[in-house]
């Protein structure tokens, strides 16, 4: 048994939403974020959090953020769970109290 492998991942999205028209921006965005962490995880399963996707849709569904700073762990049987930094930061806080 393997302990879970966690990355914490700066992805750049602009040349994946520069080449969409503006309505499907944001949506490119949230595509590319999930092939880009199966890329580099070597996953099997993407579930993505509903913190990264608000996060993305944030500015409406022309105008997602460049860049992005999620949390990246996956498990025993390659299943790749991407989160937030500023939401797990604040899941910690309210676990502590």
């Amino acid at each position: 048994m393997s302990m879970a492998e966690q990355r914490i991942m700066t992805i750049n999205m602009r040349k994946a939403i520069e080449a969409v028209p503006s309505y499907k921006k944001a949506a490119a965005a949230s595509k590319f974020v999930s092939a880009f962490v199966k890329r580099h995880m070597k996953a099997g399963v993407i579930s993505m959090d509903i913190s990264v996707n608000n996060e993305i849709f944030k500015n409406g569904m022309k105008k997602p953020p460049v860049t992005i700073r999620v949390s990246c762990s996956k498990d025993d049987n390659k299943k790749v769970t991407i989160s937030l930094i500023k939401a797990a930061q604040e899941q910690k806080k309210d676990g502590n109290k």
